[in-house]
């Protein structure tokens, strides 16, 4: 189950992976924990940020499904929005009639988060981004239903867009795909517990012979693409 939504422009990916796909993340953790560490690259203050080697051919199948839902979805939204300037040029980025090629960088990392870890205001480089809340504990629940107005927000990924922001609940087994620009922060939490994490990004995004620009889109797309 997904669903896409832009509560101020760009456009965001909310999917469901509990079972077969959250199983072979989880299945991958204790060796990853040893793995090549990851915080030379990243601006997170947390401890534990690690490479993650996962079997390609079997995590990139996931990801494509959900890559591919989310550019279908991006391109009926901008259909409904703006139907005249759909065209020959237009249906070149339908990922129904054109094959998606991407690859992943230095691939993905895990973020094993402890208590007062957090990660600063940021965003990435390449053309998308993905979160997925590989193990969430309920304990981190439990503190956001406290009576502190600050516990509210603990463990909570905030998307941030000019004055406007959105938060999330993290979830176990739920996973976030948005664009690479689009600015987000991880707010700290004082449970005793372990957040664990997974993050990408998509370089070189293909779909058919258009090769999609960093942090831009196509000149024709620019009043579809709310930025």
């Amino acid at each position: 189950m997904h669903e896409s939504f832009a509560p101020f422009g760009p456009l965001i990916y909310r999917a469901d992976i509990r079972g077969e796909f959250n199983d072979f993340l989880l299945e991958h953790l204790e060796s990853i924990r040893d793995s090549q560490d990851a915080r030379d690259m990243l601006v997170g203050n947390i401890e534990q940020q690690r490479y993650a080697p996962y079997p390609t051919e079997e995590f990139s199948s996931y990801v494509n499904e959900h890559l591919f839902n989310y550019l279908k979805d991006r391109y009926q939204r901008q259909l409904l929005i703006n139907r005249n300037i759909f065209n020959d040029d237009a249906e070149a980025l339908n990922p129904e009639k054109n094959t998606v090629k991407y690859h992943m960088g230095p691939g993905p990392w895990v973020n094993f988060s402890h208590k007062g870890e957090f990660n600063p205001m940021h965003n990435h480089g390449g053309i998308l981004s993905a979160v997925v809340f590989i193990d969430i504990p309920d304990e981190l629940e439990e503190e956001r239903e406290s009576n502190s107005f600050i516990s509210k927000t603990s463990g909570c990924l905030d998307f941030i867009n000019e004055s406007q922001h959105i938060v999330v609940r993290p979830q176990t087994g739920t996973l976030y795909l948005f664009p690479a620009y689009l600015w987000h922060l991880v707010y700290p939490y004082h449970s005793d517990v372990e957040r664990v994490s997974m993050s990408f990004n998509i370089f070189d995004l293909y779909v058919g012979n258009f090769k999609f620009p960093h942090h831009s889109f196509p000149p024709w797309l620019k009043p579809l693409i709310l930025v």
